[in-house]
């Protein structure tokens, strides 16, 4: 017995808990903490054969199956949630530091905003050749990787100037949803 057809089992009750055991049959540490919480037992404790001896012999599995299947996306929205935190953190950093600046020196940083205008302008002066030019076929590798530098760039510039607050609220809706479900309110 190993960790890939325990983890395909268990994906056929708890999708996004058995696909946590990956190609590779390696079960993700969440995965293994979700699952020995669900059936009493301590992380190191689970093993491929016993999980196939609970799900084989305990009548409730189903259920305790689709608790850590609950449990588990909990964690890793949390998780995805930390993360938003962090990079709304650094955006906000940021902004923090033109203020200073600003304070500090009485003046705008006024390359910030030529910088923002270069990407902007550039982005979209390449998007409008690109639809009105053909390349020849030696400069489409070398261009399309300028366009890909050039869409990130443009990204960049929004999330500094504008922000991410409707992504934001998004991940805290879905971890509130999850909550109500594993509490039952």
């Amino acid at each position: 017995m190993d960790w890939k057809s325990v983890g395909a089992k268990i994906a056929t009750i708890a999708p996004a808990l058995g696909t946590a055991f990956g190609p590779l049959g390696t079960a993700g540490g969440l995965a293994i903490k979700a699952l020995a919480d669900a059936f009493g037992l301590k992380a190191e404790e689970v093993t491929p054969e016993k999980l196939e001896a609970l799900l084989a012999n305990d009548p409730e599995a189903l259920l305790k199956l689709k608790e850590a299947e609950l449990n588990f996306q909990l964690e890793n929205k949390k998780l995805e949630n930390e993360s938003l935190k962090a990079q709304l953190s650094d955006v906000q950093n940021a902004r923090q530091r033109q203020l200073e600046h600003e304070k500090t020196t009485g003046k705008t940083d006024k390359n910030l905003y030529f910088l923002a205008w270069l990407v902007v302008g550039g982005f979209f002066i390449l998007v409008g050749f690109l639809m009105f030019r053909t390349l020849p076929a030696a400069n489409v590798g070398p261009v399309n990787q300028l366009f890909g530098a050039m869409a990130t760039g443009f990204g960049m510039v929004l999330q500094y100037f504008f922000g991410s607050s409707l992504g934001s609220w998004g991940k805290t809706k879905e971890i509130s949803d999850l909550t109500k479900k594993l509490t039952g309110g």
